[in-house]
């Protein structure tokens, strides 16, 4: 599976990425991340991503252009269009999107490609919407950019597919994972030494609940 994410600060993302459960995903050939800067995409001799607000307000808004640029250069979007690309979705970053959860990210693992565009300063213009398939927020509180609720869903949804992880029973365990659990905290874990397995089952489910 492969994550495009759009971004003005590539970095952060290609750092995340080279660490952990990531870096072994990537590593084993099972997942590709690849950040795009969209400031590459700009045209004019400052490279201007933003603008301010038409008809006043505060703050700096994204323009469209470089980031519709990037998105053709990808050959997602034509003419003003988005491109329909079976298993590819495109979604942005955004405090008024659906809230992100396991759910979603199992819905996401299915596909081939996810797009995430990442946001900086009020926000974007609203003519980049036209392109995108979905907004997603990871949480009711503010951010100073999309970089990382991207890299919150490329992980949540990343490690879902198989060869991610390097026991696969692990994910079978954890919160939020099975129907049975959903809604249900994890149990506490503990190292050595064991006991009675029956009876640390029963425990575990106890305090789960």
């Amino acid at each position: 599976m492969q994550f495009d994410i759009l971004t003005i600060f590539p970095k952060i993302i290609e750092d995340y990425a080279g660490e952990s459960i990531l870096k072994r995903g990537v590593a084993a050939g099972i997942i590709k991340i690849v950040a795009h800067d969209f400031r590459k995409f700009t045209t004019d001799k400052h490279h201007k991503v933003d603008d301010s607000p038409y008809g006043g307000g505060a703050g700096m808004v994204l323009k469209v252009d470089p980031i519709y640029n990037c998105l053709e250069s990808l050959g997602l979007v034509k003419d003003g269009k988005k491109k329909k690309q079976a298993g590819t979705k495109i979604i942005i970053m955004d405090p008024a999107g659906k809230k992100f959860d396991q759910k979603k990210a199992k819905q996401f693992s299915k596909l081939k490609k996810l797009v995430v565009i990442c946001g900086r300063y009020e926000g974007f213009d609203e003519r980049v919407y036209k392109f995108v398939d979905e907004k997603i927020s990871i949480g009711d509180y503010v951010l100073s950019g999309g970089e990382l609720g991207a890299m919150v869903v490329t992980e949540a949804t990343a490690r879902l597919l198989p060869g991610v992880l390097g026991n696969e029973e692990s994910l079978k365990e954890e919160t939020f994972e099975s129907k049975e659990k959903m809604g249900i905290a994890e149990y506490p874990h503990y190292t050595r030494p064991s006991g009675n397995h029956k009876k640390i089952y029963e425990w575990r489910i106890k305090k789960s609940r």
